[in-house]
């Protein structure tokens, strides 16, 4: 008897959820009024730990709402965006507060931008007011030629850990304005307007990574960060108590760093602990603050095993979950290997998901883990996998790529109508969009990524390699730590595979170990579900380079600079195509 095949569309992997979980009901408010409605029975409870600032829910809305004053006093309004270049801290979250408060937008830029970026990006957003690290007056006077900001707010970097915002009365009108002044602004505005605001007013817009390219403004709206909010509580079954923290680490100009972990852990009642610096002497630090829950990365797992110093306990800490790139599964043993040595049992997850999804499309955390997957996708969501050549819908455990539908999918890019239609497609009635993820969902929910529909390549053959594929296959052979596979121009077969390899430490004979790779490349291997994989002959790389480690960008949220190998594996190849002629 033929097995029926079942759809993704069917909704087949939430048969075991609750009703309510996988209807689940978005409020049609601002955050800032979820916020204050689902902190009313911890009020008095740690929200934020900055450094040695300690803020406490009340205090947080209590500032949100006089900041608030003060930007309608400085002539902000609804619609306006204001554009904050902060690292992580406390007076930025009240910041995205208030102008919520006010139906305002928010859009974090990088704080390591260049004068220039910041100009161009003033410009695009026709932001009337900027709040960034106190550069000088010099510096805002340039801003200020360049562009039509009408107020720049400043914070001192001796002002980080403090909370004077009635400690310096302003006597006249001026442009350039300190933290220090808002609550004396905030007096000039009389009355307490009360408004729910909208789930459909637009609430942020943050940034992707834009790993191999410009990164694209993602417009965000407050039923999206709601939505994303509640399908990941739902699917996580996540338990607060009174001593629950969370540990935030990538910047707040990415979804992953503001709304996925800083957003989600405030609306959960969990301590926010904010790092506005990462370097090696301070890894430790935060850590000796306890957290339970790390927003982390690879880059920042390396941190961690490199620094934290033998007899640290790290045992409040249970959960480590990796987003913007993936831990195989090599990686994941070997960190929890390195926690159960500082007395952690800890939970290594990865977490996947794009801006546009406001920075979650599955979910591990609080599940049964399952080796290779990212865990499942979220509950109340609706996804299907479909192939990427017919647009066709396929059945549970054929690969293809991952789309997804749900009301925390992104409105727009921003200014940028082309890109968003082809962003979104609609199928029986129902809007989706391309997550770019290629892999095979089960009939459990459970993903596994099998690649990037954006990285691939096509060979003068016309076979489609799939690059994520290539690594994930390299990084079982024996001696190496992480890969990285490109493609490389070709003059006869148009493009073939160059792979970036760092060895493991054990590895000396550098020669020798590049002739046992090519022969591996050649031989099946058992990845860490028992299957036997193998590269087929045409993804075998024709070009192999060891490094020291795999270059990272600040610039993109400290994931892998694909974009930097690549272009580095395009000169190579103009070098060899030069010497030959």
């Amino acid at each position: 008897m033929v097995k029926e095949e079942k759809y993704p569309s069917s909704m087949y992997h939430e048969r075991n959820e609750k009703f309510t979980h996988r209807h689940p009901i978005i409020p049609s408010v601002n955050f800032y009024n979820v916020l204050k409605i689902m902190s009313l029975n911890n009020r008095s409870k740690i929200a934020v730990n900055c450094l040695n600032l300690e803020v406490a829910y009340q205090k947080l809305i209590d500032d949100a709402f006089m900041f608030s004053k003060a930007f309608k006093e400085l002539g902000i309004k609804k619609g306006d965006i204001i554009s904050i270049s902060l690292t992580n801290v406390y007076h930025a979250i009240a910041s995205f507060c208030a102008a919520n408060r006010l139906g305002a937008v928010v859009t974090f830029l990088n704080p390591q931008s260049t004068i220039e970026q910041e100009i161009y990006y003033l410009n695009e957003f026709k932001s009337p007011l900027f709040i960034h690290l106190n550069k000088g007056n010099d510096y805002n006077e340039n801003l200020r030629k360049k562009t039509n900001i009408q107020n720049i707010i400043n914070l001192d970097s001796s002002d980080i850990t403090k909370m004077d915002f009635y400690s310096s009365q302003n006597t006249g009108y001026r442009k350039d304005i300190s933290f220090r002044e808002l609550g004396f602004i905030s007096e000039y505005q009389k009355g307490k307007k009360f408004s729910l605001g909208s789930g459909k007013d637009d609430a942020l817009i943050l940034f992707t990574s834009g790993t191999t390219g410009i990164p694209k403004s993602v417009v965000i709206t407050n039923e999206n960060i709601l939505a994303s909010g509640i399908y990941m509580k739902n699917s996580s079954h996540i338990e607060v108590d009174e001593t629950t923290k969370s540990l935030v680490v990538v910047p707040f100009s990415y979804p992953y760093g503001f709304c996925t972990s800083t957003l989600m852990s405030l609306l959960c009642g969990m301590q926010v602990i904010l790092a506005p610096t990462l370097n090696n002497d301070n890894i430790k630090y935060y850590y000796a603050k306890n957290p339970n829950y790390v927003f982390g990365s690879p880059a920042f797992l390396e941190l961690t095993k490199r620094n934290i110093p033998q007899g640290q306990d790290l045992s409040k800490t249970k959960v480590f979950i990796s987003g913007g790139d993936f831990l195989f599964d090599k990686e994941i043993k070997e960190a929890q290997q390195f926690f159960a040595e500082h007395n952690a049992q800890v939970e290594i997850c990865n977490g996947s998901g794009n801006a546009e999804s406001v920075g979650a499309s599955t979910n591990s955390v609080g599940i049964p883990y399952r080796a290779g997957t990212v865990g499942k996708v979220l509950t109340g969501t609706k996804p299907i996998v479909i192939d990427p050549d017919t647009k066709e819908e396929l059945a549970y455990g054929k690969e293809g790529e991952l789309c997804i539908s749900g009301k925390h999918i992104f409105r727009e890019y921003y200014n940028a109508k082309t890109l968003t239609e082809a962003a979104k497609f609609r199928y029986h009635n129902r809007e989706y969009i391309h997550t770019g993820m290629m892999g095979i969902l089960d009939e459990d929910g459970y993903f596994t990524i099998t690649g990037r529909a954006s990285r691939f390549y096509i060979n003068g053959d016309l076979n489609k390699i799939y690059l994520e594929r290539v690594q994930k296959i390299i990084s079982l052979i024996k001696g190496v730590e992480s890969c990285i596979a490109v493609p490389k121009p070709d003059s006869e077969n148009l493009y073939t595979c160059k792979v970036y390899i760092v060895p493991t430490k054990e590895v000396t004979d550098m020669e020798s170990f590049i002739t046992y790779l090519k022969d591996c490349f050649t031989k099946q291997m058992v990845d860490i579900n028992g299957e036997v994989v193998q590269l087929k002959p045409f993804e075998i790389p024709t070009s192999i380079e060891l490094i020291e480690k795999l270059p990272r960008s600040a610039e993109k949220g400290d994931k892998i600079d694909i974009a930097y190998l690549e272009q580095k594996a395009k000169e190579e190849a103009l070098m060899e195509l030069k010497l030959k002629k």
